[in-house]
């Protein structure tokens, strides 16, 4: 059996998130929306996903729709899938949520609505990932990669972003219900995709992003170009 080049190239390159069923008229027409192609809002506690580790990944890899059903998405909504790819350290998954939240120019990461998660190890974990946000963010927009940069632009446009004053950038802040969420009163340990737990905070591979909640994660990787 024979394919095309663009067929072939197309199946492998079709990375972009399916926000809603295809038209019925479409030859590769997809099956009726189920409750498990959704984003579950909100997903379970830390403790509960990495209890069933491998059965969560399932869930998400089956997933065919990033926000809750007939709900656009959001910021909170992309903050708590990019808590899950942490929780599971899923590193392609978390850095691609990064990235797609970067693009969403109109999210600005001080906007992102206070969660007021009734689940403290939950709460505790997301008031952790704006600041992740902000420092991937702040990292690319102090070397003129900007939010508001257009997707294509010719080397002198790009060559002006890069020698862009100071005082004319903006940068991101985190939002202010951070500093009113509690840091847990035990420490939560987190496990590595390939099951590594570490002892303790002096471990350098340990986030001072998540220490100030008192949760044990090795720092993520955040930054990308």
């Amino acid at each position: 059996m024979k394919f095309s080049l663009p067929w072939l190239l197309s199946c492998c390159f079709k990375r972009t998130p399916k926000l809603s069923p295809k038209d019925d008229d479409e030859e590769d027409s997809w099956p009726e929306p189920r409750p498990h192609g959704y984003q579950l809002y909100p997903p379970p506690p830390p403790q509960t996903i990495l209890s069933n580790r491998s059965d969560y990944i399932s869930q998400l890899r089956f997933r065919k729709y990033w926000p809750p059903e007939n709900t656009p998405d959001t910021p909170l909504f992309c903050l708590y899938r990019l808590y899950e790819f942490l929780v599971i350290d899923d590193v392609t998954g978390y850095r691609n949520t990064i990235e797609y939240f970067c693009k969403q120019r109109t999210w600005a990461v001080r906007d992102i609505s206070d969660p007021e998660d009734n689940d403290p190890a939950r709460y505790a974990f997301l008031a952790c990932l704006p600041a992740l946000l902000k420092a991937a963010f702040n990292a690319r927009i102090k070397i003129g990669l900007v939010r508001d940069c257009p997707a294509i632009i010719s080397p002198e446009e790009a060559e002006a972003y890069r020698n862009m004053p100071e005082d004319e950038k903006t940068y991101e802040e985190e939002p202010d219900w951070v500093k009113n969420v509690k840091p847990l009163e035990q420490t939560l340990y987190m496990v590595s995709h390939d099951g590594v737990v570490m002892s303790g905070f002096d471990d350098p591979r340990a986030s001072d992003y998540f220490k100030r909640m008192n949760i044990l994660m090795w720092g993520p990787h955040i930054h990308f170009t």
